[in-house]
């Protein structure tokens, strides 16, 4: 109790000294917190937004042959089919869901107004690949829907408030073309970033096998039905880049070209793509985070040479004091304290600040691109730690000269 009230007393009586001394500690632990809370805002809206387009998904298309093979020369046209799709179904051991996709811009009338949309043909699992979600009341494309050709459309939320003037489509009856499809659900509204055939909020859903009956693509060589592109989707991230390999190996001996070539297959992973936004979001975390740190570590120097400047000036008292008993470990744990006091109450009040200024943040208008200011329980030890590192350090040499001043020096320095 006693160091503890001579700390005290010794902090007041140099005021405007402990202040500044502390503000560069609690500045950096400041710093620490928003820099880091801002990266990794920025990290969780980067992934909200990829998910827009789908989790961990491949898009594959057809293209054009850049190298030639044997008894072929460069320049050949790639056209997908439904049975290169369903060889890739079977073979590909690396996928998890996939989908073929047909697109068609078509015409389409309600009772109170009309225009035209596109209109895509899928299969099921294409809805949860591409994060495509029904509002309550409504429901997805089923097996059933699929299988049997049955005329029944999802409405994307654009398409809805031209169609129905905003209110609601399930139940209704829509005339895509001349053919009159039933609406069994309305997507929710998506805010997305990217796309590869425009926003799925002015699109419209059907089940594969009926848009390739009422309105097919023109037919490839021998008379298959031809397909837009196609979906994939891997088990897990990690299988991402060789589940690519393997789609395109399958689909390179069925087509005849070189499976390294990117102009026969173009197809975008966005596997491939997170992992490129996480390194480059990481880096920018470790950057910020450098940052704060030395801003922190420049706050410890801070204290460091606060408490040397203490210890000349109070050379005399320490000799006094060990003149009449003190000890070398009771004086190296008066500055010890000193030193750590200043420390744990600047940090305090950075952690407390930082937070509460990341709070405030949170209630601005939110914008594009940022999650706001994430503040994770890891940030927290991270703080916590780097301050008890900054204290220790900052504390240990001033406290070490204070302990070791010749008490019959002291006594005659002036």
């Amino acid at each position: 109790m006693e160091l503890w009230i001579q700390t005290w007393s010794n902090l007041k009586a140099n005021k405007m000294r402990s202040f500044l001394t502390m503000f560069g500690i609690a500045w950096g632990l400041v710093c620490l917190i928003l820099m880091t809370a801002m990266g990794e805002g920025m990290w969780v809206a980067q992934k909200q937004k990829s998910r827009t387009l789908g989790q961990n998904i491949m898009i594959v298309w057809g293209g054009t042959t850049s190298k030639g093979m044997e008894g072929s020369r460069a320049g050949k046209d790639i056209r997908l089919t439904l049975d290169d799709f369903l060889s890739v179904r079977q073979q590909a051991t690396y996928l998890e869901r996939s989908s073929p996709e047909i697109q068609r811009s078509l015409p389409v009338r309600s009772t109170l107004n009309n225009g035209t949309f596109g209109t895509h043909g899928v299969f099921p699992d294409y809805m949860e690949m591409r994060t495509i979600e029904v509002k309550p009341g409504g429901r997805q494309i089923n097996e059933g829907d699929n299988a049997n050709a049955l005329r029944v459309c999802i409405l994307g939320n654009e398409v809805r408030d031209q169609l129905f003037n905003k209110e609601n489509a399930v139940g209704q009856t829509v005339m895509i073309g001349e053919f009159p499809y039933l609406v069994v659900g309305e997507l929710v509204k998506k805010d997305q970033n990217s796309n590869y055939s425009g926003p799925d909020n002015k699109m419209i859903y059907v089940p594969f096998f009926t848009l390739t009956r009422d309105f097919p693509l023109p037919t490839a060589t021998e008379g298959k039905f031809q397909l837009s592109n196609m979906i994939l989707q891997p088990r897990n991230e990690e299988l991402g880049e060789v589940a690519e390999i393997q789609v395109r190996q399958i689909l390179a001996k069925i087509k005849g070209f070189d499976y390294l070539d990117k102009d026969a297959l173009p197809v975008w992973n966005t596997v491939t793509d997170a992992k490129l936004i996480y390194k480059m979001f990481a880096s920018l975390k470790v950057f910020l985070g450098a940052m704060a740190i030395v801003t922190l570590l420049l706050g410890g120097v801070g204290v460091m040479n606060i408490m040397l400047l203490a210890v000349g000036e109070r050379t005399h008292e320490i000799g006094v004091c060990k003149a009449v008993g003190a000890t070398t470990r009771q004086i190296l744990m008066q500055f010890f304290a000193e030193s750590m006091a200043l420390t744990f109450i600047a940090g305090l009040a950075g952690i407390l600040i930082g937070w509460g200024l990341c709070a405030l943040i949170n209630l601005l208008p939110k914008i594009d691109f940022f999650a706001g200011m994430i503040v994770t329980p890891a940030l927290g030890w991270i703080a916590f730690g780097f301050l008890t590192l900054v204290g220790v350090l900052s504390s240990i040499y001033p406290a070490f000269i204070a302990s070791v001043v010749d008490p019959i020096e002291a006594l005659r320095y002036e």
